[in-house]
């Protein structure tokens, strides 16, 4: 056993890819870059996931499906499983044209597995009295409303990544999810409301149809929340540990978050030790992260006939914030144990962040985690050209490592 300190048993990887549509159009969604800077940023992705060399990535945002799923899995030497969220209607090609987006897993081809299916979460759409499911696959769609869906697969770890000595059971369940976006009812928007109000920039209606915004976005995902762990527990092995991780789209303040305590979930991040400061820890981060401000305002486009409202949720907007998680559950061998746990000795070694390249090409040197030197001095939006060369996605990813 000594020989085997500071193994890592396993590395899992999440990242929202991010589609870059804008959400409007009937026959095509409109794109929110160019095609020549989203091959350019794909590379970057690709070039970031070889240097992680994660066992399993848990992928969100990938458009279209099934291509683009598969295009990682050939890239990387991995294999791809996948289900669709958002397709809209399709009977082999539909509106929109552009859009196919879903979950996937990538995983190591030789790796048993299960594919445990698919919980949509949210976004099936009323028939009233009769709620209905909206049928959405990559080629077979009837889908007038967003959806959100959860995704589940059970890995078996394979002899040479098992703990020696250890007779319990191996395999992992692990479960990836996107979460509906908007704004969240939290201390921090709470206040930026009462600062307009005494300002005079807000008067009560306006402040009144925010709150009710945000308590109408908490509420959904409360649902995705409660829909997402009671569907999780009902495939977990009394004995298997569990990750699960996506863009939850809710900060660690928020209703939902608390929820998934009380539900026994531990924040990998929180678990790891991590830094709370918002400049070390968010992985949403409109004034530094370029890419974001092309996504704002699609965000906003429910509030344009209100300019009061419309400015409030900019100010909630530019505020860095993590809203991207690993979650886990531990095997029930040692429930004192409050680390995620593989078999009976497997623990939580980092947690760290992807997603901003200081060197490029990638190489030994280039940070794709937490040094972020150059990043830290942005305080800004610097419009610099080829600045935006330095990031892969709108959002930053979390790379896990378990080990012991």
């Amino acid at each position: 056993m000594a020989t085997q300190q500071g193994l890592t048993l396993l590395k899992v990887a999440s990242l929202n890819t991010w589609h870059g549509l804008d959400g409007r159009g009937t026959f095509l969604f409109g794109q929110l870059e160019s095609r020549a800077e989203r091959i350019a940023r794909l590379d970057r992705q690709i070039a970031c996931l070889k240097h992680l060399k994660a066992d399993l990535l848990l992928l969100q945002e990938l458009n279209p499906l099934p291509f683009r799923a598969h295009w990682y899995a050939k890239k990387l030497g991995m294999r791809a499983a996948y289900v669709t969220c958002n397709s809209g209607i399709k009977l082999g090609w539909g509106p929109p044209g552009n859009l196919n987006e879903g979950l996937g897993i990538l995983f190591p081809s030789d790796w048993q597995h299960e594919i445990l299916g698919r919980k949509r979460l949210s976004g099936a759409f009323r028939l009233s009295p009769i709620r209905i499911s909206a049928i959405n696959t990559p080629f077979l769609s009837f889908q007038l409303h967003e959806s959100r869906v959860a995704f589940a697969m059970r890995f078996h770890i394979p002899a040479e990544r098992q703990i020696s000595g250890y007779e319990g059971r191996t395999s992992v369940l692990v479960v990836v999810t996107h979460l509906h976006v908007s704004h969240a009812h939290t201390p921090r928007n709470d206040e930026i409301i009462k600062r307009a109000a005494a300002e005079s920039n807000l008067n009560g209606e306006d402040q009144d149809t925010l709150r009710k915004h945000f308590r109408i976005a908490n509420a959904r995902r409360m649902t995705e929340v409660d829909n997402l762990t009671s569907w999780v527990e009902s495939l977990k092995r009394p004995d298997e540990p569990v990750i699960l991780g996506g863009d939850f789209n809710c900060e660690p303040q928020s209703v939902p978050y608390n929820y998934m305590l009380r539900r026994d979930w531990k924040d990998l991040w929180d678990e790891a030790q991590n830094p709370q400061d918002l400049l070390e820890s968010a992985t949403w981060d409109p004034p530094r992260n370029t890419l974001t401000e092309r996504v704002k305002e699609f965000q906003h486009s429910a509030a344009r006939k209100n300019e009061q409202i419309a400015n409030i949720l900019k100010q909630c907007d530019a505020l860095p914030r993590r809203i991207d998680f690993l979650f886990a559950q531990s095997a029930k061998t040692n429930p004192a144990h409050k680390r995620f746990q593989l078999g009976s000795s497997g623990m939580l070694k980092s947690i760290k962040r992807f997603g901003y390249l200081s060197g490029n090409p990638i190489s030994p040197e280039t940070t794709v985690c937490d040094d972020f030197s150059t990043y830290k001095e942005r305080q800004e939006f610097s419009h610099h050209g080829g600045d935006d060369l330095q990031f892969i996605s709108d959002h930053f990813g979390l790379v896990a490592e378990f080990g012991i």
